[in-house]
């Protein structure tokens, strides 16, 4: 009755009907030579990195210049990109999936006079506004999720590292130096709202220590059984709990258990999971969506953590640059990441990239371990890959070959400085000593250091996935510094 009430007619559903609700449809958006061509394009190329040209059947051409931005922007920002594309492009602009902005044109003229207008435009600390590039074979722009300014179970920031990263491989964004495209992601937590799984480089925040259960709150904010039916993995089971002398319902983890996800936190606020110290991030590599040479991947994890650094992250960055110069060096033309590590071999990828590899980069996955043995336990440095790199005692003598009494003489005076000092740390992070030796390797520094183990003057403390350094009989095996 209320569908006739209304004038509604089921003998013809479409009269009267208004179809103007939410976004228009798409090809109401197109300039004007892109709806005529639609459907009818010939082929296109990249002119220079940041510009191409789209040919059509009729003759037709489409100049686009492809400019970096960002996932965050100001309303300011979007009207002077909006100010640019009234006078270049008919008030036509598009944004990609990549969070870059694309302006077109149609002769080369109006293309000359907007990459002038664009290069000029920058901010007051000197940085470009609208930087050109990001096509071809070179770094695209970062795709991310929130991180710390909007989401609630980050491990890492988005914003920040990302700048930080586009900054350092900000080169490889303006050129074609690399054999093929290299897409980084990054996502805040396991979550994954990113494309780091797919990507030639992904960067993944994780926790490392399971939620803190504010008892007191649990049963006053949350619904218990939301909580636990939230874990993947049934880490959380409901219990009571005495606070204040009386007993109240509340949640149990098992540690065990725990993936660190942060699902409970979702629906629980007294199950915060965000560490300050245990929080960081890791890397993937290898993962991309195109068939061309070889089917689809998934990333894998290089690196099993890094911690969180700001406001630069200065190890993710060297680290990421490192492996960009590698793969620049060596990989065939057209390879992906992903495509010439396999080609190599992952040992010497890990080896190449100065990268160690740890237990916790081994993918146990039940699947995968059907289809390949490698991705078990049984990954190690193979006869065949030692032969690869001139085998394994040349590897192993190459590795000390630049470590001179001076670079080990620093560090040891270093260790001495510190801790002579009343209440010092006995124990130090790998990443401080990276500080002594400016421009080195990663794998030069951990030489130093391993050259200092080896004379007794130095002892090491590992988690698995952090190492710590301190000078022998400094300090006990048990005890963890801040």
């Amino acid at each position: 009755m209320a569908f006739i009430s209304s004038g509604y007619d089921p003998a013809k559903p479409m009269e009267g009907r208004i179809s103007d609700i939410g976004p228009r449809k798409y090809d109401s958006f197109f300039p004007e030579v892109i709806a005529k061509n639609f459907g009818k394009w010939l082929y296109h190329e990249i002119l220079e990195p940041g510009v191409l040209m789209h040919v059509a059947e009729s003759g037709d051409k489409v100049y686009t210049v492809r400019c970096g931005g960002a996932r965050t922007i100001t309303t300011v920002h979007i009207r002077e990109i909006c100010e640019i594309a009234d006078k270049y492009c008919g008030g036509h602009v598009r944004f990609t999936t990549r969070n870059n902005v694309e302006f077109m044109v149609t002769d080369e003229e109006t293309l000359a006079a907007l990459k002038a207008d664009l290069a000029s435009r920058k901010f007051a600390g000197g940085s470009y506004k609208f930087p050109i590039g990001g096509t071809g074979a070179g770094v695209t722009n970062i795709v991310h999720t929130q991180g710390w300014m909007h989401c609630h179970t980050p491990a890492t920031d988005a914003s920040g590292p990302v700048k930080a990263l586009m900054d350092t491989v900000f080169d490889d964004f303006q050129n074609h130096r690399l054999p093929a495209p290299v897409r980084i992601s990054l996502a805040c937590c396991l979550n994954m709202c990113g494309a780091v799984h797919v990507s030639d480089i992904g960067i993944v925040g994780i926790h490392r220590k399971p939620p803190m259960i504010d008892q007191e709150w649990v049963d006053q904010l949350c619904e218990i059984p939301l909580a636990v039916a939230a874990c993947p993995v049934a880490a959380v089971r409901p219990t009571k709990e005495e606070v204040n002398g009386q007993k109240v319902n509340s949640v149990a983890i098992k540690g065990e258990r725990c993936m660190y996800c942060g699902n409970c936190y979702t629906m629980c606020p007294a199950l915060p999971i965000s560490d300050g110290e245990g929080d960081g991030c890791l890397i993937m590599v290898g993962g991309k969506i195109s068939n061309r040479i070889s089917r689809p991947k998934f990333s894998k994890v290089v690196v099993s953590y890094i911690e969180n650094e700001t406001p630069r992250w200065p190890t993710l960055c060297a680290t990421v640059k490192h492996i960009l110069d590698v793969y620049a060096a060596n990989a065939n033309k057209y390879e992906r990441l992903g495509d010439w590590a396999e080609r190599i071999g992952w040992e010497k990828f890990f080896e190449m990239c100065d990268l160690e590899f740890t237990p916790q980069l081994i993918d146990d996955f039940r699947d995968h371990a059907y289809y390949s043995w490698r991705q078990s336990t049984q990954f190690k440095f193979s006869e065949m890959a030692a032969d690869a790199y001139k085998g394994a005692e040349a590897h192993a003598e190459g590795g000390n070959a630049g470590v001179t009494e001076e670079d080990t003489a620093l560090v040891y005076n270093w260790l001495v400085e510190k801790t002579s000092k009343p209440g010092a740390k006995t124990k130090y992070y790998f990443n401080q000593f990276l500080e002594l030796f400016p421009g080195a390797s990663p794998r030069k520094v951990k030489a130093v250091l391993t050259a200092l183990v080896n004379e007794e003057k130095v002892a090491y403390w590992s988690s698995g996935s952090t190492t710590m350094y301190g000078l022998k009989g400094m300090g006990k095996k048990e005890e963890a510094d801040d």
